[in-house]
Order: structure tokens, then sequence, then C-alpha cells
């Protein structure tokens, strides 16, 4: 594809973010690095442009960080079928991923702006309520993706289905802990203590629903009806268009005006830590971040077809062990959560 910028609808039906990305010249190494990757991929259903100019431009952006991350992590991305959205293979495995976001809600209650001023109050209960929101989001895409039986398709019955989500639906979707979408897969709930030799396991508690205001959802969605047709869940809170303003600028997209400043807790394996924060300046053709650098795969204990830890090597995983404990691997430079500005020195 080509021609990403080029507008294909009146400005007022242009999604604001798409027009900060092509107008703001802080965001000039993410335009560049998202014209690249999109001149690899076909448009498949011809509607790839449009939607990302307007009504799906998260969708959109999601394709694209997924599209480089199996790139990167050496996966043979194969156009032979219209969905799911990926048919991949790698270390003789063969399967499929169908990419899905959160959206937001144009009559949303919880605006950029009432977030804010939330967050500013210290106001616990909405920020509880945020919480409980997100669960809610993400459990209802996951759950309509099981509508679309795509392990009855011909070209995926007999192998590994995979959905990744992202959350896009409110401004603080991005910077909530993954802890929660950990808790509603895997039905259960953890805490710990702080102890001399590290973290030490204090409850482990099972759920079995999660609620928003009057709306309940059943916890465990790997235990759900039909889920053991899903071999992983992929999952990540870091895509977005400072990931891809990142990515171009180690890679010498842009010039030396820009300024791309970051901050965020990253994972620490020394004893008693729960984390360490991190700051740091991007430097114009520096840098050794990747894209798979915040993602996780969360494998299905009740899959039907198990997918090889291997496949998805330097990702951070987790899996229910024989015991039902939680078990998983974290890379070293795994980041929990950021925040970073862009912006220009004049």
């Amino acid at each position: 594809m080509k021609d990403l910028f080029k507008h294909k609808a009146e400005r007022e039906k242009l999604d604001k973010d798409y027009l900060l990305l092509d107008e703001f010249k802080g965001f000039q190494p993410a335009k560049k690095l998202i014209e690249d990757v999109a001149s690899e991929i076909d448009d498949k259903d011809g509607n790839f442009i449009q939607q990302f100019q307007t009504t799906g431009f998260d969708a959109r952006l999601w394709e694209l960080f997924l599209y480089s991350l199996y790139k990167e992590n050496e996966f043979e991305i194969l156009s032979d079928c219209d969905r799911p959205d990926f048919h991949l293979k790698k270390m003789q495995t063969e399967l499929f991923v169908e990419a899905s976001v959160s959206n937001e809600k144009v009559d949303d209650i919880y605006s950029a702006e009432f977030i804010k001023e939330a967050l500013a109050l210290n106001d616990i209960a909405i920020q509880n309520e945020l919480v409980d929101y997100y669960i809610i989001r993400l459990g209802s895409v996951l759950f309509s993706k099981l509508n679309k039986k795509y392990w009855e398709l011909a070209w995926v019955t007999g192998k590994p289905l995979v959905l990744a989500i992202t959350p896009f639906h409110n401004y603080i979707a991005d910077f909530l802990p993954d802890s929660k979408i950990i808790e509603y897969l895997y039905g259960i709930s953890y805490k710990t203590e702080i102890r001399e030799s590290g973290l030490e396991l204090k409850e482990n508690k099972k759920l079995d629903t999660h609620r928003y205001k009057s709306k309940e959802i059943p916890s465990n969605f790997f235990n759900q009806e039909n889920v053991e047709n899903i071999s992983a869940v992929i999952f990540t809170n870091n895509c977005n268009v400072h990931k891809f303003n990142r990515m171009g600028f180690q890679k010498g997209n842009g010039d030396n005006d820009i300024i791309i400043v970051r901050s965020g807790i990253a994972y620490d394996s020394t004893p008693k830590s729960t984390g360490k924060e991190f700051d740091q300046v991007v430097k114009l053709g520096e840098g050794n971040e990747d894209w798979r650098e915040s993602v996780s795969v969360f494998h299905n204990p009740n899959a039907i077809h198990k997918i090889n830890k291997e496949v998805f090597n330097g990702m951070r995983q987790l899996w229910l062990n024989d015991n039902g404990e939680l078990g998983g691997i974290t890379p070293d430079n795994f980041v929990y959560n950021s925040l970073t500005v862009a912006a220009i020195n004049e």
C-alpha cells in the first residue's frame, strides 16, 4: 500500500490522531516508519487506507504493529486468505491471528478531560471504576470474536488460533496494569508480600465474575465455552503513535530538531523489586527498543492446539502450571507502561 497520507475524506471526517500524525513535525519519524511498513502490506479488503484515515485508525495501527512484530521475530507472513487477519508460520508451526481493539465510544462518559480531573483530584472511586470498565471492555471484545468461529473455516481448522488485543477505549486505557487482563483470562487474583527473599505469594483467590456498575461478565475467559479453540491471547498496552515515533527515530527518521522523552516502569529481576522506574531521551539513529518490548502472550491451558513457547521466544509469556499456579517468562527489557512526549526544539 502507498499514499496512506493522501486524504480520501473531508478534513472534518479525518481521525484526530491521524491528522496529528500527518501534520505535526514531531511525529515525522512515526509517519515515515508507518509509510515504510504499509508499503510491504497488501490491502486485502480494499478499505485499509480509508479506515486508517477515518473511523478505524486505532485498529489499522494495531495491524501495522503486529505486522512489524511478526516480521522482526522471523515469522513467515502469508497472504493467502482474507480472514483472520494474519496467517503465520514459524518453527514448523502454522497459526492464525485475529487482531482486535477496544475502541473509544463517541458518547463515553470517560472523556480525557473527565479522567484527567479524576486523577488530579485523586478520586479513588473513579480510578477503581476505570479499572472495572477496562476489564468489561476488553472482555466484551474477546467474547465478540468467539462468535466469529474462525476455527470452523476450512483453512483454519486443525491449526492454532490466537486473538491479539490492545486497549484504545479511553485516555488512560494503555496505562492501566495488565494484571487485570491476567485476572480476567485465568480467573485468578494474586496478592503478594515483599520478603527479604523476594516477592512471596500471599493469597491466590479464584474469581467468578468481573463487574462494572450493573454489568457483570464471567471471569476465567480461558474456561468458557468454545475458548478451547483459542490457543493464546496476545496483548500489549504499548501500541500507539508514540511507539512508532520512538522506533522510527532510533532508525534515523526525522532530524535533531525533534525531542522525544520517555518515562515509565520496567521489569526488574532484583529480589523484592516490583519494577524500576526509568527516564530516557530517545536519540536519533540510536537505541535498542524492539517490537516485543511490552508484548505479552497468554497461553490457554485448555487449548486444543497448544503452541510451543519457543515460537514466541523473547516475548513475555504466561501460562498455568500443572498445579494451577501462574508461571511465566519475563524478558529483562519488558516495560509495563510508559509515557512519551514529542516536541520540537525551536
